[in-house]
């Protein structure tokens, strides 16, 4: 049996994969900071390929993936218009941690991250509980091996976040839920990114193993509820922790 593909996160801002990732990230970091506030105008293609330093067809590549965002849009005679932030897609939020200005009318940082991990727990628990009865009995065990990648990568923030989001998304694949596996992707696109700047900060409670050990039995027995018991009394504990550590990274 072929090995289960990893979960593949967007590169950093710090890290563009590419000329059209740098552009890209420049340009999320200048909504962000609001050198281009929300309602405003981009300079047009040219000055603006000018200033970034990038041919259009990579400026253009660049925007397509921030319209995509939902971060800007292409308005008859206005040319290409910022947003307002409530209508961003959630992938701009390691971004928005990153680069965000402090302002009376801005979230803090602490209130980010408490939403993003109350987000998570809360998915993450109602996705188990309705999993739970789908998944054929004895088939957690690509789970449990994920598991176990995860503690062993416990020292390295992002292997053990990237490890321990494919355990839920092995049973969402062992249930057959698509729209589950691609909610997974999503939430872990954003939380991965955020996880990169814990750099090992802060390892996992020393009952993980058994945590998820009862949780993956539950599952075998079909026993939803018991396993989203399990699940979420852990999270509500891990994370006030992580919440502790990512507080403390601004």
């Amino acid at each position: 049996m072929p090995p289960k593909p990893e979960l593949s996160p967007p590169p950093l801002a710090s890290e563009p994969s590419s000329a059209e990732g740098a552009v890209f990230d420049a340009l999320v970091a200048d909504i962000v900071r609001g050198t281009y506030p929300p309602g405003s105008r981009l300079p047009a293609e040219r000055e603006l390929a000018r200033i970034l330093g990038a041919s259009r067809p990579t400026l253009r590549e660049a925007l397509r993936r921030l319209d995509e965002w939902n971060m800007v849009e292409a308005r008859r005679g206005s040319g290409i218009v910022v947003r307002e932030v409530r209508e961003w897609m959630i992938e701009a939020l390691p971004a928005y941690l990153r680069h965000a200005r402090p302002g009376p009318d801005r979230p803090t940082v602490a209130q980010l991250a408490a939403d993003i991990l109350l987000l998570r727990r809360l998915s993450m628990v109602d996705m188990l509980r309705m999993m739970a009865g789908r998944v054929p009995a004895g088939a957690t065990q690509v789970a449990r091996e994920h598991a176990e990648r995860a503690w062993s990568a416990r020292g390295d923030a992002y292997r053990f976040a990237e490890q321990d989001f494919q355990v839920i998304r092995a049973l969402a694949e062992a249930a057959r839920s698509l729209p589950a596996m691609w909610m997974i992707n999503r939430i872990a696109g954003v939380y991965l990114d955020i996880a990169r700047s814990l750099a090992g900060a802060l390892s996992p409670p020393e009952d993980y193993l058994e945590v998820y050990g009862r949780v993956l039995d539950a599952v075998d027995r079909g026993d939803g509820d018991g396993a989203a018991r399990e699940l979420d009394a852990y999270l509500e504990r891990h994370d006030t922790r992580l919440f502790g550590a990512l507080g403390g990274a601004r």
